[in-house]
């Protein structure tokens, strides 16, 4: 793979799966915009954005559900429109239907060549371990695995560090069982695109940063 013709990068991976560090240490690396669905949805939920709202009332239930792929579509149209002075971008969160896959082609003209999809595998028994001690800053956003065990008791932002609904367990179960059902299939349509890039999530943070860096080329 030639990195410089590289525009778009797409992260898939199961929730819990740390497809969001990654892609944002990815996005920090190549001066791309990180678009992260997850992110800002959620910013859309405290402006109480009708789509916002909608969010949060999915959250609200516990049953892990996903938004409409209609909805999700307009509003990945309405914010992909703002991104044209960006050399590129990094999508975490997003596709996850094949319905959002075929509308992020029509965004991204079909460029094949400039995409590649990062695919992080992870097992479901260390997901459900990882979640159970993952806890996020109210006030940045930022994720920490283990933060009593680590002597971290608040955010080096000073934010209070919080257990979102979506990872408590029984619905990070659900989650992941939607997961299973609606995303897995997307490997399918980007492997046989050619653009997939498979990468064992079930090491250390590092160790997968390393590794996406040495199946890239990158420096």
């Amino acid at each position: 793979m030639n990195i410089n013709k590289s525009k778009y990068f797409i992260f898939l991976g199961p929730p819990g799966g740390g497809k969001g560090t990654q892609a944002k240490r990815l996005a920090k690396k190549l001066g791309y915009f990180y678009f992260g669905m997850g992110d800002l949805l959620r910013q859309e939920a405290k402006k109480k954005t009708p789509l916002g709202q909608k969010f949060q009332a999915i959250l609200d239930k516990g049953q892990g559900g996903l938004i409409s792929d209609q909805k999700l579509n307009n509003f990945l149209s309405h914010n992909f429109s703002k991104l044209a002075k960006y050399p590129g971008i990094v999508f975490d969160g997003v596709p996850r239907t094949l319905y959002q896959a075929e509308h992020l082609a029509t965004l991204l003209r079909n460029n094949i060549n400039q995409t590649k999809v990062i695919n992080l595998d992870v097992s479901d028994n260390l997901l459900i371990e990882r979640i159970q001690t993952r806890r996020v800053c109210q006030q940045c956003e930022k994720i920490f695995f283990q933060p009593k065990k680590l002597g971290i008791h608040r955010c080096y932002c000073g934010g209070k560090l919080i257990q979102r609904d979506e990872d408590k367990v029984d619905v990070f179960i659900k989650r992941l069982a939607i997961y299973n059902q609606e995303t897995k299939p997307i490997i399918d349509y980007y492997q046989k695109q050619g653009i997939l890039l498979n990468i064992n999530g079930d090491p250390s943070i590092d160790q997968v940063w390393e590794d996406i860096q040495e199946k890239l080329s990158l420096d």
